[in-house]
């Protein structure tokens, strides 16, 4: 039975957002949001026939949860910021207008979110910003019908610089933290009665070559998913004996995907959706991204540990014996070592004749992870070497890793990135003339920079999306995030010293005069609401005004091009795999055109 035909969006140029349905699987629930919106329209489609939900529809909703009662859902609205800040319950079959306004927060640098617990016995009501966390739990069964709001109760009140997430375990609150100089988190847990910091027990900790990325709680055990060195870990903890085993992973070199429960990326693009949905069980499952094969998924046996493949699909007409994806240290400013993961041809010569292409973020504590990227069998069938900087401003190397990329040690970022651009040309993996980079949103500021920091290394470089405005957007605190974003970049407005900053490193704000060039490809989206298009768009007006060679290639100097896509938002094609295609196949003839010409 087709639950919910979605061929008809693509004419609305909208989209499924997230689907869930009730605890007893008689109602379906959906968001669909217009392309580049970060808010939609809730609906409900009943399943058994016996209710009339078709024409109960919620606006403006950022994030949804179902109540035990089958009947209720808690939801979230964002401001004009679009920072979600309410919490709302509403009642099937009754309008909108009668909602209950459940939880406000005032605060504008936090975000707010809903998630259920693991156990299903609470909901919990995250009041977080980038730096720093506030969670409330409201019992999942409380009883809305009569109007009542349901009580709060706060597990710890906000504290400057530090982050909890929280689940529950029988009579026990699970939360992931990194209070107690625990920078790369750790797991403790605390009776229901007793929720403040103070009684908080630690359960697990980890090395500083490892970081806590996410748990997930079933009956008898906590799944731990974590970094080492940046690539993946997966722990399994026996919550009764209290004893611990790692999961040796089918690859070295991958992204795991588990199934979310707690998770410290308040920017999650679907909100903590969670795939290990049962609670009483021995197996649980997740799937494995890896650079040369499509995504494998696993279960595994928690009590007889044992690991077994459910999906696994070989590439057709690929031979991934052929390529090789490897781990090498880059010594840059002050004796860092910067991780960085090359992905290329087996044998290849290093004779300085290689076209590379350099992928990065760094930031938000973000890691560049080695993932199937369908854009790289192109390029790594014409012999290109694949770079991915593992820069400060990332976490793959835990915490501090991250702190040392952002506010006043921005611009670790960014010489991180020339010293493995150099380091590639100095070891004979390239040159100068067969260098590219890329780079998305605030990797798309970092591979910006290069424009004016370092352009005689790269040939060619892509920004999409990319926030190459900083200065301006944080001096305006009415645009969507700015307030948020605060932790991240610093406020401008309020200190002088963040001003010069980030003037400083702004890539709008430093494009020079009349200096040589490389090819530069600019992306923008007219509907994207974090990366407003005139951020791109005004950056490429400087260059061309500043240099009458820009653009047209001539004199040495690179083409620059702008490519503006009218009913896209800042995800771009997204879901969409015919559009995603049709974009990855521009770039990579931009690429090739100028690298290989």
């Amino acid at each position: 039975e087709i639950l919910l035909d979605t061929s008809f969006l693509r004419s609305t140029n909208s989209n499924i957002r997230k689907v869930l349905l009730s605890p007893d699987h008689t109602i379906f629930a959906y968001t669909i949001e217009h392309e580049g919106m970060e808010t939609g329209s809730l609906h409900f489609k009943d399943l058994t026939g016996g209710k009339n939900v078709k024409d109960n529809v919620l606006e403006e909703v950022f994030n949804f949860v179902w109540a035990n009662d089958n009947m209720t859902v808690y939801y979230t609205v964002p401001n004009e910021q679009l920072r979600p800040w309410q919490v709302y319950a509403h009642r099937i079959g009754t309008p909108q207008s009668h909602d209950i306004l459940i939880f406000e927060e005032v605060d504008d640098m936090v975000f707010v979110d809903i998630v259920n617990t693991k156990d299903k016995k609470y909901i919990t009501i995250n009041a977080n910003s980038l730096s720093a966390s506030e969670v409330y739990i409201i019992d999942a069964h409380h009883d809305v019908s009569k109007g009542d709001t349901p009580p709060l109760k706060l597990i710890e009140r906000r504290s400057s610089g530090i982050e909890y997430y929280v689940d529950h375990h029988d009579d026990h609150f699970y939360i992931l933290t990194n209070a107690d100089e625990s920078g790369n988190f750790k797991l403790v847990r605390t009776p229901d009665a007793q929720p403040g910091r103070e009684h908080w027990q630690d359960l697990i900790k980890v090395k500083s070559t490892e970081k806590i990325e996410d748990i997930d709680l079933f009956r008898s055990h906590a799944v731990v998913y974590a970094k080492r060195e940046g690539l993946p870990v997966i722990l399994c903890y026996d919550l009764h004996t209290l004893g611990m085993h790692e999961i040796a992973l089918p690859e070295t070199f991958c992204v795991v995907n588990p199934g979310a429960n707690l998770t410290t990326k308040i920017y999650s693009t679907f909100l903590n959706e969670r795939k290990n949905q049962e609670f009483e069980t021995d197996t649980f499952r997740f799937s494995i991204n890896s650079p040369f094969a499509h995504e494998s998924t696993w279960d595994y046996n928690m009590t007889s540990q044992k690991l077994t493949p459910v999906r696994v699909h070989p590439m057709h007409r690929f031979d991934a014996t052929r390529f090789t994806c490897e781990r090498i240290h880059v010594n840059a400013e002050g004796g860092v070592r910067i991780p960085v993961t090359l992905m290329h041809r087996k044998g290849i010569a290093m004779d300085g004749r290689n076209p590379v292409l350099m992928r990065s973020y760094g930031a938000y504590g973000q890691s560049t992870e080695p993932e199937f990227r369908v854009e790289y069998f192109p390029l790594l069938e014409r012999g290109w070497v694949i770079a991915l900087a593992h820069v400060r401003g990332g976490s793959e190397l835990g915490r501090p890793w991250y702190e040392d990329g952002k506010l006043l040690r921005k611009k670790n970022t960014f010489t991180d990135f020339i010293a493995v651009a150099e380091y590639l040309v100095k070891t004979g993996v390239t040159n100068p003339d067969m260098l590219a980079a890329t780079g998305t949103s605030a990797g798309g500021l970092l591979v910006g920079a290069m424009c004016h920091m370092r352009p005689d290394l790269f040939r060619a470089l892509i920004l999409r999306v990319p926030f190459v405005d900083p200065l301006s957007a944080m001096l305006n605190p009415d645009l969507p995030l700015t307030r948020v974003e605060y932790p991240e970049w610093g406020n401008p407005t309020a200190d002088p010293i963040v001003y010069d900053y980030i003037a400083s490193y702004a890539p709008y704000d430093n494009v020079p005069e009349g200096r040589t060039r490389p090819s530069i490809l600019v992306t923008a989206g007219l509907r994207d609401q974090r990366v407003a298009c005139w951020h791109p768009l005004k950056f490429v007006a400087r260059m061309r005004e500043r240099d009458t060679a820009a653009g047209s290639g001539s004199d040495g100097s690179g083409i620059v091009l702008a490519k503006v896509d009218v009913d896209k938002g800042h995800f771009g094609a997204g879901r969409d795999q015919e559009q995603r295609l049709k974009e990855s196949a521009f770039e990579l003839a931009f690429l090739i055109s100028q690298v290989q010409r």
